[in-house]
């Protein structure tokens, strides 16, 4: 009996867990589609939001960086595989193809992408911060 009642604790220790692990994965899932959209219909204003705010006090978003992504469009948003740092932080690489709004010449730049989880906030912030409209592919 006794041996019966540990497992039970134990799995119910498990599904717990698991269940913590799927709704910390779901949560990155709707996190980086959101931030994905945001960026696609150059709405960089909301883009912001998904930007860890300790990142966003060092380089914030003011009228000159709002102004310099006013010049562009972006055309195209390609994600690649994601992968998981030692720190467990999740990495993704982003082609972006953006038109220059006069004079429409096109251009790709790569986004190098890094979440992490926020154990407190329960939220996976981007610490990598908007896309360098100079990076170069």
């Amino acid at each position: 009996m006794k041996a019966l009642l540990w497992l039970c604790a134990i799995l119910f220790a498990v599904t717990l867990g698991a269940c913590a692990t799927a709704k910390k994965d779901d949560g990155l899932r709707g996190r980086i589609y959101h931030y994905a959209a945001a960026i696609r219909w150059n709405e960089f204003e909301q883009a912001v939001t998904f930007i860890d705010p300790a990142v966003l006090a060092e380089k914030p978003f003011d009228e000159a960086a709002a102004a310099r992504w006013s010049q562009v469009q972006v055309a195209r948003y390609v994600e690649s595989p994601q992968t998981v740092d030692a720190e467990g932080r999740v990495l993704q690489t982003v082609q972006i193809e953006i038109i220059d709004r006069s004079t429409q010449s096109v251009r790709n730049i790569v986004d190098r992408q890094r979440w992490r989880f926020d154990p407190v906030a329960e939220i996976w912030w981007n610490e990598s911060g908007l896309p360098d409209l100079d990076a170069a592919k």
